[in-house]
């Protein structure tokens, strides 16, 4: 071989060499981190970042999102769906995962994401499962105070904040002793509802107030997306005398971020006018009527009556006790049922029946985890046939599949078939009794043998 041709075919080699690297490169599953809200950030206000993860190919097990702690924050991942993403990146195409953290500051500075790993199962190679690991980017942003606000506490802001209130009776009428139950409904937006502030309920002298559990809760979409968070307090007024009362106000402070301005919500007080309760009416005293004859008085009927009503009273009591008793074991044993290894497979078996992939997804999911067969792929390694795993293939690559073409219809029978003969020799094999029935799941009915028994 000549000089000029060794070099030619060295040029070529290092070429291809360095395409093969930069392919293997762009193949690899990534992770980006987002800052979803836009503009100034304010201490108290809402931060959502959104944490994506891609791999080449679709998902064979759905990555873990963890939830991670900022000191001087509160996190939390209000929506535990996903979102599905699709991408194209240097013409490898790109399945993603999609999930939104809700941060909020409680203080003004800098905040700067943790370390945050993301495990999860994919298809490098369709139809086998690689086991994969992306670290999420580092991202920071930085919460400025609060207009106005001492040492940059937070206060509460929020996009709107509303404060409406409601009596459960006319303001009128109203006589000593009697009671006025008042309901304040404060409405945030874009606001954890543990983040509202208590309002505060005072009552003038004279007036005995007795405040309510508050009940908090969150405004939804009709898709689910959370918009505004709600408390709703409740205050029992009762007057003890006769007098007119000022109800005070019920005012809050919040700031608007998009105004970047404070503003105050508040509650109307009432003028309450409460007069003196009727006195009640004397009865003229008349003579003291006669006694009246008494008649003899039978002991012995008396006494067999007590006698009569004390048993059954005590026989009630008794059949309560047994009652109750078996009302709650038969509970007991319905909720071990239904909290079993045996229930979660159930499930499985349903959807394959059923023919409904998404129904599939939850169940298998839910079943790995009662059992701690983590990713599900290795146990399939370790207990499925290969006609098996390979028709688990087929039905994830149906659901996550990011071209229509490589998207084919599972065959669920055979999967239904597959991972029951799985779990019989999975069950064989943890309890070491290789004559376990491998028949049909027991059925959910209660029974009225309650004694212990193991779970499956």
């Amino acid at each position: 071989m000549s000089p000029s041709s060794a070099l030619r075919h060295l040029i070529w080699l290092a070429g291809l060499s360095f395409w093969l690297a930069s392919v293997a490169f762009a193949a690899d599953p990534f992770a980006r981190a987002t800052l979803a809200t836009k503009g100034t950030i304010y201490a108290g206000q809402q931060v959502e970042v959104d944490i994506d993860v891609f791999v080449p190919n679709y998902f064979l097990s759905p990555p873990q999102f963890p939830l991670f702690d900022i000191p001087g924050t509160v996190v939390t991942m209000p929506d535990d769906r996903g979102m599905n993403l699709n991408e194209t990146v240097n013409g490898e195409d790109f399945s993603g995962i999609r999930k939104t953290y809700v941060i909020t500051p409680q203080a003004a500075g800098d905040y700067t994401l943790p370390k945050i790993e993301i495990p999860f199962g994919y298809a490098a190679v369709p139809g086998q499962t690689s086991q994969g690991q992306v670290t999420v980017p580092s991202l920071t942003f930085s919460v400025a105070a609060v207009p106005g606000a001492s040492g940059g506490a937070p206060g509460v802001t929020a996009g709107e904040l509303t404060i409406t209130q409601a009596f459960d009776r006319e303001l009128k009428g109203l006589q000593t002793g009697d009671a006025l139950v008042r309901t304040v409904t404060i409405r945030a937006a874009g606001v954890a509802p543990m983040m509202i502030p208590v309002p505060s309920f005072n009552a003038p002298d004279g007036v005995q107030i007795y405040p309510h559990d508050p009940v908090l809760t969150e405004e939804r979409t009709p898709r689910g997306e959370i918009t505004a968070g709600l408390r709703k307090d409740t205050a029992t007024y009762v007057f003890t005398r006769q007098g007119t009362f000022s109800l005070p106000a019920i005012a809050l402070q919040w700031f608007n971020p998009a105004s970047g301005k404070t503003e105050t919500a508040e509650a109307d007080g009432a003028e309450i006018t409460v007069a003196a309760a009727p006195a009640a009416t004397d009865r003229a005293l008349a003579p003291p009527a006669a006694p009246p004859a008494e008649e003899p008085v039978d002991r012995l009927w008396w006494a067999g009556l007590a006698a009569a009503v004390l048993a059954f009273a005590l026989l009630t009591q008794l059949a309560a006790n047994l009652f109750g008793r078996l009302e709650r074991s038969l509970e007991a044993a319905l909720m071990r049922r239904a909290q079993s290894e045996a229930t979660a497979f159930r499930h499985v078996l349903d959807a394959c029946r059923a023919h409904d992939p998404a129904r599939l997804e939850t169940a298998l999911d839910a079943w790995s985890r009662k059992t701690g067969n983590l990713p599900l792929s290795r146990w399939l390694d370790g207990f499925a046939d290969t006609q098996t795993r390979t028709a688990f293939a087929s039905y994830r690559q149906s659901r996550y599949a990011t071209a229509p073409i490589d998207r084919e219809e599972p065959d669920l029978a055979h999967l239904y078939s597959g991972l029951k003969a799985s779990r019989q020799r999975w069950l064989e094999a943890v309890s070491g009794d290789s004559n376990a029935p491998a028949g049909e799941l027991p059925e959910l009915n209660p029974v009225l043998d309650l004694s212990p028994r193991a779970n499956l």
